[in-house]
């Protein structure tokens, strides 16, 4: 008990101490989040990937300001499946502790964002240096959103016309050595066109000098892989539009042919508010390879592991390329909606989503197909109070004949998820 006292008395010392120099203010959030998820395989007798269980992630937040200087440190214990028992009281975040039943516990806390931002003196320039949130355009090709990645980032400060250069660390190998790392170098300009435009243009180039990063990278030879994307966002009447248009270039170099990144991407996605009713609506488009092209013509992008557009294709499931969280790589989607205001506090809303792959993909017996599928997806936003909500995603997703299992089953595969948050 004296120590926690002690702990106590240390802390506080510290925060009068800090609050000469800046505010800081402590907040954060608890979730709850339950899921059950059913026929993930597409077939009702495979079912290896179904998930049934509560999760629960807990976040705390530092965030520091005074004048032109601001900091913020998140500690988190991302959503951790209930029944997981933590590690031994007392041996705080060892990995190799071994708790009270002897379960070995696992490193479960961790830093979602540790960043410093201070404007230059005499210079119009913000710096922002640290395990940061990014995310490039309107995040089709690079999106850091969940665990965040380390970076610097430097911008002006002021005027309609926002210019700014990110050097992203995607990879870092030997310490010593700088042949081995994958690194991310962004410039972007966003210009203001009124209060209700702005248009945006920025290129992105990754550098993987050893790492497995890039597709078609042999190892021991680098890679280079360029992106060029024109974003806009804005009101056009009624209209609420997001769009993106992205180009790649470069190429992975190999020991006896050069493999060319040709990839590319359009996303148009808006909304129409006709109170108390949102009309939603996206198309998105990603190119696709032929199993016969030795250039890399699919898409490639660095997503984290959110939903990015559909509640199963894209979040949950392997894609039309072969992973999850792929976005639109090798993938044309539109779908239409609607999202109701029940009430102030209630919202419900449901998407509807045809899938076709752009390039054919060869299905478990063997043939080639283009037909992903057609998803459904309904959504419930209710908030309980100001601080306090629980939000429901319920979503169906009857595959196509290029999802056909090796057994010849299209299960439809469903899946719903709660997630009860407390923000304080």
């Amino acid at each position: 008990m004296k120590k926690i006292l002690s702990l106590f008395a240390v802390l506080g010392m510290v925060c009068l101490s800090s609050m000469a120099l800046a505010e800081v203010t402590v907040g954060g959030t608890v979730q709850l989040r339950s899921r059950n998820f059913d026929t993930m395989s597409f077939d009702k007798n495979n079912n290896t990937k179904d998930a049934v269980d509560t999760q629960e992630r807990i976040q705390v937040d530092v965030n520091a300001k005074s004048d032109k200087v601001k900091g913020k440190i998140t500690i988190w214990n991302d959503f951790e499946t209930w029944g997981n028992y933590e590690n031994a009281q007392g041996k705080g975040f060892d990995t190799d502790a071994t708790n009270s039943i002897g379960v070995t516990g696992n490193n479960v806390f961790g830093i979602r964002e540790a960043w410093v931002s201070f404007d230059l003196p005499g210079v119009p320039l913000n710096v922002t240096g640290g395990h940061q949130l990014l995310m490039v355009g309107n995040g089709g090709f690079f999106r850091s959103m969940h665990y965040g990645s380390d970076a610097w980032v430097v911008s002006n400060v002021s005027g309609n016309n926002i210019a700014a250069l990110v050097d992203v660390k995607i990879t870092e190998g030997t310490a010593a050595s700088a042949s081995d790392d994958i690194d991310a170098y962004v410039l972007l300009d966003v210009l203001k066109l009124n209060e209700n435009m702005a248009l945006g243009v920025n290129l992105a180039v990754i550098k993987d000098k050893k790492g497995v990063a890039l597709p078609g990278k042999t190892a021991d030879y680098e890679a280079e892989l360029q992106n060029l994307g024109v974003t806009f966002n804005g009101k056009l009447g009624p209209v609420v539009l997001k769009s993106e248009i992205d180009q790649q270039f470069g190429k992975a170099k190999g020991p006896v042919t050069d493999k060319k990144y040709k990839g590319s991407q359009i996303i148009v996605q808006g909304n129409v508010p006709m109170d108390p009713v949102t009309i939603n609506f996206l198309l998105g488009y990603g190119s696709g390879k032929k199993t016969t092209d030795n250039d890399r013509k699919e898409y490639v992008n660095f997503l984290d592991i959110d939903p990015h557009y559909t509640f199963l294709y894209e979040y949950k499931l392997n894609t039309a390329c072969g992973a999850r969280n792929t976005g639109f790589c090798n993938t044309f989607a539109i779908s239409a909606g609607a999202m109701f205001a029940a009430t102030k506090s209630l919202n419900v809303g449901l998407d509807i989503f045809q899938l076709t792959a752009n390039e054919k993909i060869t299905n478990g017996v063997g043939d080639e197909k283009k037909d992903i599928g057609m998803e459904i997806d309904a959504k419930v936003q209710w908030k309980l109070y100001d601080n306090l909500s629980w939000n429901w995603d319920i979503g169906y997703f009857k595959p196509g004949d290029a999802f056909k299992t090796s057994t010849g089953t299209t299960d439809a595969a469903t899946g719903i998820q709660g997630i009860l948050a407390y923000k304080f």
